[in-house]
């Protein structure tokens, strides 16, 4: 079986190295398999792409590992994805695994945990990472560390793909092609993993976050909270209405060559996806967007709905700022590139 391992990143010269470096000492290295290692350097102003080329071959130089860094000028997430996927990563390979360039991981163990698992459970289409705020490790943690971590266990997303670290099985990948540009990646690829490209109805089990923590990710500062708070609410917003526009068109087959044909044909019809729906309104978010931190509470029991409620009330009112911070940008042209 073939492995290929794959970093999209964009002007990560600082932490590159290090992850490399914890993936050279990864277990799943010894499990048999064959491997590729490819970092995509999209659009970097920085030296990431020299940083990793070194980076790989003191790390993996001297075995079997097949290395490769790929630059490219065209900086943005989906359209890396989607040149990974379907031009450089090996078109055997069985399983992809892609992982950011910033994050932690935990142990040894993890990238071949989520291979074994993916592969040794034929109904799953992918397996996600759990990502754990870097601030879980201090000893010594502050009143909004703890309500920082507190939060973010309230909000698990047990069958989406969490775009830092996930594992896919490639036949299943090479079917997709993500819009582009696209705020939210891992959100609109959950969706077609799902929906066998919105031509079946949901079955949500085709994904599965890993039953255990696999890496850590830097917390963000209080502004960093919400620049990324605003910045998931326009991807969950744009991804909810290109989903609404796939549904109704009804499709029989996977959508993906219908979307790479967009890319190459409209570069710009993900922002006319945005402006037929932000068009005359004042208000363009689902309002939903707003009171989703209170959605945790349903069907939770009396003891631990209350527990949650002062966490919940205090999470909603700290996001109806990048709520508003996001429909300005959802409306002025062409927002949707803001990722």
């Amino acid at each position: 079986m073939l492995v290929s391992l794959c970093i999209i990143a964009m002007n990560e010269q600082d932490t590159i190295a290090g992850l490399i470096r914890s993936v050279a000492e990864q277990t799943v290295l010894s499990e048999g398999y064959d491997f590729e290692f490819v970092v995509v350097s999209n659009g970097c102003t920085d030296n990431t792409a020299q940083v990793a080329q070194a980076a790989l071959e003191e790390s993996f130089g001297e075995t079997s590992v097949r290395i490769r860094v790929h630059d490219t000028p065209d900086a943005g997430k989906s359209r890396s994805w989607n040149l990974a996927v379907h031009s450089i990563l090996d078109a055997a390979t069985d399983i992809i695994v892609f992982m950011d360039a910033d994050i932690e991981l935990i142990d040894a163990n993890v990238i071949r945990d989520l291979v074994w698992k993916l592969a040794n459970e034929e109904r799953l289409s992918a397996v996600s990472g759990w990502p754990v705020k870097d601030i879980a490790k201090k000893s010594s943690k502050s009143l909004i560390d703890r309500f920082s971590l507190k939060i973010s266990s309230q909000t698990p997303a047990p069958h989406s793909i969490n775009g830092s670290l996930y594992a896919g099985r490639a036949k299943e990948l090479r079917k997709a092609w993500l819009p582009v540009p696209t705020p939210g990646e891992d959100g609109f690829l959950s969706a077609m993993l799902h929906t066998e490209g919105f031509s079946q109805a949901a079955q949500f089990e085709r994904i599965q976050r890993f039953d255990r923590p696999t890496h850590y990710f830097e917390a963000h500062s209080i502004s960093g909270f919400f620049h990324h708070e605003q910045r998931m609410t326009i991807g969950t917003t744009v991804n909810g209405w290109l989903c609404e526009k796939f549904w109704a068109e009804e499709h029989v087959r996977h959508i993906g060559p219908v979307i790479r044909d967009f890319n190459e044909n409209d570069p710009q019809w993900v922002n006319n996806v945005v402006a037929s729906k932000v068009a005359g309104k004042t208000w363009a978010l689902p309002p939903r967007l707003l009171t989703w931190r209170l959605h945790n509470l349903r069907n939770a029991g009396f003891m631990k709905a209350a527990a949650r409620v002062p966490f919940s009330i205090l999470a909603t009112l700290l996001n109806i700022w990048p709520c508003i911070q996001a429909n300005r940008a959802l409306k002025r042209q062409g927002s949707a590139s803001i990722w």
